[in-house]
């Protein structure tokens, strides 16, 4: 009888400790589960490393962009003077007032873009997002209305004024905004990406 009573015993003492290990492992389970939760995906670390390597490896060529950045849409603006020289040739034939001033308003708008980029530039932090910006503006624009400058050299005035005005239209109602679309979407990837990097 007596060791039946012990056996007894001993099962009870069994379950209870065999209960007691259970119920005190749940809480591991649960503390494993709340930190896989709590931690960030892998591939959201890599991406942050990834991000800081690249503008590490960056930081010379952007410092050498924020130093000649201010030059570009001056030497646009040089270059777009003078083929609008060759374009108009002013001087042609002696000095006509008309013609000249015709010929000055023209330039004037072929340098709107510019003049405007460089005053932005001033008056942005040097490196910037807006900076930036209109650094990539000017320099498009220059592209676009040197290629088509250079080609309409030695046509006839009329077709000289309709390309020449096409091109300023391209470049302030279609480039600009683009650009400032495009500089708004980088800000916005810059917002979340550094929520989430920090």
């Amino acid at each position: 009888m007596s060791i039946q009573l012990s056996q007894a015993r001993d099962d009870e003492q069994a379950k209870e400790e065999g209960t007691t290990v259970s119920d005190g492992a749940k809480p591991v389970v649960d503390a494993a589960v709340a930190a896989e939760v709590e931690e960030p995906p892998t591939w959201a670390q890599n991406r942050g490393i990834d991000l800081a390597e690249v503008a590490a490896g960056t930081v010379g060529a952007r410092r050498f962009i924020a130093r000649i950045g201010l030059a570009v849409p001056v030497l646009l603006i040089l270059a777009t003077v003078a083929v609008a020289s060759a374009l108009g040739q002013p001087l042609r034939g002696g000095v006509d007032l008309g013609e000249l001033g015709l010929w000055a308003l023209g330039t004037a708008l072929l340098l709107t873009p510019f003049l405007a980029a460089l005053i932005v530039m001033l008056n942005a932090r040097r490196g910037g997002l807006i900076w930036t910006t209109a650094l990539v503006y000017s320099g498009l624009s220059g592209m676009i209305g040197l290629c088509v400058g250079i080609k309409l050299v030695g046509s006839e005035v009329s077709a000289v004024s309709l390309e020449l005005i096409s091109v300023l239209v391209v470049q302030v109602i279609v480039l600009a905004p683009v650009c400032a679309a495009v500089a708004f979407l980088v800000r916005i990837v810059r917002s979340s990406t550094g929520h989430r990097t920090s």
